[in-house]
């Protein structure tokens, strides 16, 4: 099967991540894959088998159109079209819809955050015009299906893969660290300012425990290192910065606390659990509930509740016992995100185009 995927560029973001995971994986199935994208910034590494197309040229200064130029010209041959277009992002899907229409060729559109989540009014009219021309549109989680719907798409639910973990390091040989990671330039939607500040007198009580905070944003960083200063914290705060390999921090860490005013279906928080962590996290609209089953594989935490969150987080520092059950329950509550079970899911839905 010829695959396209198409993203606007390969930044260090959580849809960039999902498709060079899918196209990789893909690829690895024999299927002759390429990836395209419109703009430079390759933060993600692909299987060398996977086929790198940049459609960055051109001196028209309108994005939007130049990349349609582009696209189109170079799909007009019908021997360069693929079996498949999946095309990730309301501005990417704009475009692809146009091109896919016009050269009838398959197409799946994905969003990959929930509706309620405030956007411009271009993207508001891309979504309302436009999706219902795509053969399907994906969503992260139930939550958003009647929505998509009632602009007259064609949905599908398909939730993010992971790659599992080949090995789990034991709870107990685990520093007592506490783990929250994401783009710190997004730290108020992430929570991160406000969690600091909740954390800081349990911090105090309890010297031998540490937080780590994990990712990159020069301007959040700078922003949330003055928090920990004021807060006098800073023996007892770690920031990693950019994070090569964080499979091998959570599994050097106890407690993932996911503070999100709202995600979609959060990479981060699915990587913690499939690495053996007890995990706490907000009740926010949407993907945690998705995910935790409250006090079995995690902490679900009334949305925004920082009195609730810090007693959650007091209680998984008192309980030895409680620790250790939720961090062994759950890496076999992710299993169903595994990249082969999310990959059939595709070919199902692939399938299912006429």
């Amino acid at each position: 099967m010829k695959i396209d995927f198409l993203i606007n560029s390969l930044s260090s973001g959580g849809a960039e991540r999902v498709m060079t995971t899918l196209a990789n994986a893909f690829s690895e199935k024999k299927n002759d894959v390429r990836l395209i994208t419109f703009n430079d910034n390759d933060f993600y590494k692909l299987n060398t088998n996977v086929k790198r197309v940049k459609l960055h040229h051109g001196l028209i200064k309108n994005h939007t159109i130049r990349s349609l130029i582009n696209l189109f010209s170079f799909l007009y041959n019908k021997n360069s079209r693929p079996d498949i277009l999946i095309s990730f992002l309301p501005q990417n899907n704009l475009i692809t819809i146009v091109v896919a229409k016009i050269l009838g060729i398959k197409l799946i559109i994905s969003e990959h955050s929930n509706h309620k989540v405030e956007v411009s009014s271009k993207i508001k009219k891309i979504r309302k015009y436009l999706y219902k021309y795509a053969d399907f549109t994906t969503v992260l989680t139930s939550f958003d299906v009647s929505f998509y719907e009632s602009l007259g798409a064609k949905v599908s639910v398909m939730a993010n893969p992971i790659v599992l973990p080949n090995k789990i390091n034991k709870f107990e040989n685990r520093k007592k660290n506490i783990l929250i990671a994401g783009s710190l330039n997004r730290f108020k939607l992430k929570g991160f300012d406000s969690l600091l500040h909740i954390i800081n007198p349990i911090l105090k009580s309890n010297p031998d425990w540490t937080l780590t905070i994990a990712g990159t944003g020069e301007k959040g960083m700078l922003k949330l290192k003055d928090i920990v200063r004021v807060l006098n914290i800073e023996e007892q705060v770690i920031f990693t910065g950019f994070c090569e390999n964080i499979e091998e921090l959570m599994q050097n860490s106890q407690i993932f606390i996911l503070s999100s005013q709202y995600e979609g279906l959060p990479m981060v928080l699915m990587e913690a659990l499939s690495n053996g962590m007890s995990c706490i996290a907000y009740d926010c609209i949407s993907g945690p509930r998705d995910l935790i089953t409250d006090n079995k594989n995690g902490l679900l935490i009334e949305n925004q509740n920082a009195k609730l969150m810090r007693d959650g987080i007091l209680k998984l520092i008192n309980d030895d016992n409680l620790r250790k059950k939720l961090a062994e329950n759950s890496p076999l509550s992710v299993d169903k995100y595994s990249v082969e079970n999310i990959m059939q899911q595709w070919k199902d839905l692939i399938l299912k185009i006429d």
